[in-house]
């Protein structure tokens, strides 16, 4: 996408102002936002704070040489995968030795980076989410390259790239390699980011470290509630972690066990639907599947099978629990979590509903059986609050 008839930019802010209005309408609302830093932390904030989207950093960071500090022959991830231009290289009069020499330095700085900013790693949420990346502007478009190989290498649903402005050879780039590509500018005769800025001051760590915090705190809950690790065992005898939330006042409190997608309890879908659950008077019990998160085991082992039965000894590990009311259960399944939310409740006689949380109106439960319980399905995440509501109205 791309939009005609503006020249620049007042300053960042303006820029991701003007940039989250153009993807309101075209990104999930469960996507991840993923900015590089520093420039694209200030652009990122107004969009991960229009699509109530965490902010976290893809620290991808641009490979130059000292007798050309300008000049970018690669991109670095945090993972140490590079991407380069070899062209570039060869002009430069690199050897393979200048460039493991380079990628060194870029890469202690890029640690240094992930200790200071105070946001968990973009592969934390990963896998099973859809991804925005943003950055400032994309001149030869290598750092952000960098950048979506790394999500996709780590199973990123989807990748969108977006920038304020970017150069016609790196928008070519991207309708090409991302899922979705949206910028404001498109100039075949670009030549600087800052060109398109009135105001394009450098953006130091203090200031990263702000919008970081500010953003993130206002994708929170005003409300928060405290909880409870439960820890149980699945049937490969592994230890798995979970938390439960349950309301004040008198129980047996009806729960919802949430079949979490990809990034487990952690993640901030898991945990704003906990928390909306809580705030309708629901208890909520989320959980790492086997070999993420906390829970024991090795991901390989994280299989479709394991996980039906992973979320199956979720249920029974609550019923020694007094303040829960385990003849008034329901499911909630997020993204790749619903195929065993769908599984569990056909055949557990003591499932009464299932909401399915998915960006997609057809879910993700192909294959599974048909539950023989009221199925919700959810394609905006603000509407969990609805769904809270007739998860209850279907456990009275």
């Amino acid at each position: 996408m791309v939009k005609e008839g503006r020249t620049g930019f007042k300053d960042r802010t303006e820029a991701g102002l003007a940039l989250a209005d153009a993807l309101a309408s075209l990104v999930s609302r469960l996507s991840i936002v993923a900015a590089i830093p520093r420039g694209g932390v200030v652009v990122a904030a107004p969009i991960a704070r229009r699509l109530g989207a965490p902010l976290t950093c893809s620290y991808a960071r641009k490979l130059t040489a000292p007798i050309a500090p300008e000049v970018a022959f690669g991109a670095l991830d945090e993972d140490g995968e590079a991407v380069t231009d070899r062209e570039v290289v060869a002009a430069l009069g690199l050897g393979p030795d200048d460039v493991e020499r380079i990628k060194a330095r870029v890469g202690a700085e890029i640690r240094r980076r992930m200790v200071a900013y105070p946001v968990r790693p973009l592969a934390r949420y990963l896998p099973g989410v859809p991804v925005l990346l943003v950055d400032d502007g994309l001149a030869t478009g290598l750092t952000v390259e960098a950048a979506l190989r790394y999500a996709r290498r780590h199973g990123a649903t989807e990748v969108t790239v977006a920038a304020p402005c970017a150069s016609a050879h790196a928008a070519d780039r991207f309708r090409r390699e991302a899922d979705r590509f949206v910028s404001l500018i498109v100039d075949e005769a670009f030549a600087a980011v800052g060109e398109y800025y009135a105001d394009f001051s450098p953006v130091s760590d203090e200031e990263v470290i702000r919008v970081l915090a500010s953003a993130n705190t206002d994708a929170e809950p005003a409300t928060r509630a405290e909880g409870l690790g439960v820890s149980f065992r699945n049937s490969r005898g592994l230890r798995l972690a979970g938390e439960l939330l349950v309301p004040e006042g008198p129980g047996p409190h009806p729960v919802v066990v949430v079949a979490p997608g990809g990034a487990g309890k952690d993640s901030p879908e898991s945990r704003r639907l906990a928390q909306t659950l809580w705030g309708e008077g629901l208890a909520a019990f989320f959980f790492d599947w086997t070999g993420h998160g906390d829970s024991e085991g090795a991901p390989e082992q994280c299989t479709t099978t394991q996980q039906v039965e992973d979320l199956g000894a979720a249920v029974d590990a609550l019923t020694t629990l007094d303040e829960l009311d385990m003849g008034r259960v329901a499911l909630a399944g997020i993204g790749s979590g619903i195929p065993a939310a769908v599984t569990v409740a056909a055949g557990d006689a003591r499932i009464r509903a299932v909401a399915c949380f998915s960006a997609e109106p057809s879910g993700a439960s192909a294959g599974a059986p048909a539950p023989r319980v009221p199925v919700l399905r959810v394609t905006d995440e603000r509407d969990a609050a609805l769904a809270a509501t007739w998860l209850r109205t279907q456990m009275t």
